[in-house]
């Protein structure tokens, strides 16, 4: 869409950027290499088995070099022209390499899109579980509650469903709950408030019932003492409020005007990449090229894909969006095509502030739409450190079998399965709550939704610069833990890969001093490491405009993403104090499953 501002009509951030998205077509000849067990025959033959459906192949030493090199979800053309960099093979061994996966293809030990969708089964017509309600997290925020209330009630003045909202309350100043009650009361919506007493009546039957949990519910679900953030607390309450049902979430400082993202592209798509990014020098240009979707009921888009069957969501992204488009996923994901895979989590974009860290990582390792839009478009550049004005999501529906669950908009919640809690202070619960999610079921997936909310922060963020110093980072360090222990649990039920975290963190929690601290630092370094490498590949990308590297450069040189020791230790969280939230952590999801299990049948 062209901008209609006057300083837009020349330098156009989209003009003619459609044209460069891969058609169905193009995208529906890739092939997934899939995890594959290798055994030994000879020293010069090996049998390679697809670990997923059983099928096995025997090839020589330089076949399996071959196979080996290939990667992700690529056609053979790009499959061979990466193998073949990678082992620097001439130009002439391209069209054996290119037989061979021609022939694995035909053994099974590659999977095409259309064989990994056949894994989901047929659609079954199964409904969306019922939608609980709309619940608004907010805190010591009146003002930006009572513009979200507002907007509200102009989408149900426009016709929309008319649902119950639940405003889950954590001010810590008595003043403000009394202003958020007000705004309450005046917005002309089916609102109840989850304040102060209603939450202490909450964690008061808890505590009746579980009197040997007390310390594990009050760390959940208790109010936060003077100083203290507690931003993961009125999410553990939504999740027990609504136990057994769907509902959406929204962020007190959203607001429901819902844009379109700015690049075309039609059909949709599997992928677990990271979000794509535009950049805009002010909100009325950022706008001017997100166009409103007027006729949209955000809500209505996220309760239809809950809980569903990825067979029936497959089926209704094609009549939704059109064919398959674009498939880009990981070895390892193969395994969430399965029967059992269901919808648990559903997701806006965020219009305005990306909603991110203050430390610009998503600039660090942009995806391929980003990065061709940014090439065609140098002069976005100076936009992108300066000011936090972006598009932040996917041009695309997308169905995702990995997922960073970002409650900065709109976000639904399956919670008719149960759901992990989050830890009640630290920056980045909504990731941690994902990845606890991500372990707990194995064939869950998310599905994106190819418009945005507006995000007005008050005040406005910054992004830090590269010579600021960063702080500790607790709940990534428990993600990434989360992440790299995954394969050791075996278990299917929820209840069961839960008691699996507890018990690993629980353990985790019990290592020495230099145990715990040596892997806190191997954490840092490896995030770091893996940061400075994808700054790097930018920098080598001689497509990208040299003002963006010129932006990049610094960050090398950032106490950010330092590997000295000094530098690491730094920037990593204390051992005490991380042995302590790891502790709580534990216990709470020790007997979260209760908890949960309890507020559902209570309202039965």
């Amino acid at each position: 869409m062209r901008s209609a501002a006057p300083e837009a009509v020349d330098r156009d951030p989209n003009a003619a950027f459609a044209l460069r998205t891969p058609s169905a077509a193009q995208a529906l000849d890739a092939w997934l290499v899939p995890e594959l067990a290798t055994l030994p025959l000879s020293p010069q033959r090996c049998l390679v088995r697809n670990r997923l459906n059983g099928a096995a192949l025997e090839v020589s030493s330089g076949e399996h070099a071959v196979l080996s090199a290939c990667e992700g979800c690529l056609p053979f053309a790009q499959h061979v022209l990466r193998a073949a960099a990678r082992l620097r093979a001439p130009a002439a061994h391209h069209a054996a390499m290119r037989e061979l996966l021609e022939r694995c293809a035909r053994a099974g030990i590659l999977l095409s899109a259309t064989e990994l969708a056949a894994r989901f089964g047929k659609p079954a017509g199964a409904a969306p579980v019922a939608l609980g309600g709309a619940v608004i997290r907010t805190a010591d925020r009146p003002r930006l509650l009572a513009r979200l209330l507002k907007s509200a009630e102009a989408l149900e003045g426009r016709g929309s469903e008319r649902r119950r909202w639940i405003v889950v309350d954590d001010s810590h100043d008595r003043t403000m709950e009394e202003q958020n009650r007000a705004a309450i009361a005046e917005a002309r919506l089916d609102i109840t408030h989850h304040d102060r007493a209603a939450a202490a009546a909450l964690q008061g039957r808890l505590l009746a019932e579980f009197p040997r949990a007390a310390r594990e519910i009050e760390w959940l679900l208790a109010p936060g003492e003077a100083g203290e953030a507690t931003p993961g607390r009125p999410l553990n309450h939504a999740l027990l409020l609504l136990a057994g049902r769907a509902f959406v979430s929204f962020d007190d400082d959203a607001v429901i005007d819902a844009r379109r993202a700015p690049l075309a592209a039609g059909g949709f798509a599997v992928s677990d990449g990271v979000d794509e990014l535009t950049w805009y020098e002010s909100e009325e240009s950022l706008l001017a090229h997100c166009p409103a979707a007027v006729d949209l009921d955000p809500i209505a888009e996220h309760a239809q894909w809950l809980g569903l069957p990825i067979a029936d969501a497959w089926a209704r992204a094609e009549t939704r969006s059109g064919s398959l488009a674009a498939m880009q996923i990981a070895a390892v994901d193969a395994r969430r095509f399965a029967a059992e895979a269901h919808v648990m989590f559903t997701h806006s974009h965020a219009c305005g502030d990306p909603g991110s860290n203050p430390l610009p990582l998503q600039h660090f390792q942009l995806p391929a739409a980003s990065r061709e839009w940014l090439a065609a478009h140098p002069h976005a550049a100076a936009w992108a450190f300066a000011g936090r004005v972006n598009w932040r999501g996917h041009a695309r529906l997308r169905l995702a079998p990995r997922w960073q669950l970002n409650l900065t908009t709109i976000t639904g919640l399956d919670d008719s399965r149960l759901l992990p809690p989050t830890t009640r202070g630290q920056r980045s619960q909504d990731l941690l709550l994902g990845a606890l999610a991500h372990w707990m079921h194995p064939y869950a997936w998310q599905v994106d939704l190819p418009f945005a909310l507006l995000h007005r922060r008050e005040p406005a963020r910054q992004w830090l610069g590269a010579g600021d110093a960063v702080g500790p980072e607790p709940l990534r360090f428990i993600i990434g833990y989360l992440e790299d222990n995954e394969a050791s649990c075996a278990g299917e039920a929820p209840e069961s890969r839960l008691a699996a975290a507890a018990g690993l963190l629980a353990d985790l929690a019990a290592a020495s001093d230099t145990r715990l601290a040596e892997t806190i630092v191997g954490h840092e370094m490896d995030v770091a490491s893996r940061v400075r490498f994808a700054i790097q590949a930018q920098l080598d990308d001689a497509a990208l405009p040299a003002g963006w590297k010129q932006l990049l450069a610094p960050w090398l040189d950032s106490p950010a993403l330092a590997l000295d020791d000094a530098a690491v230790r730094t920037r990593a969280p204390a051992v005490p104090a991380l042995r302590e939230l790891l502790q709580h952590y534990a216990a709470a999801l020790a007997i979260w499953p209760q908890l949960w299990h309890f507020c559902r049948e209570s309202r039965r």
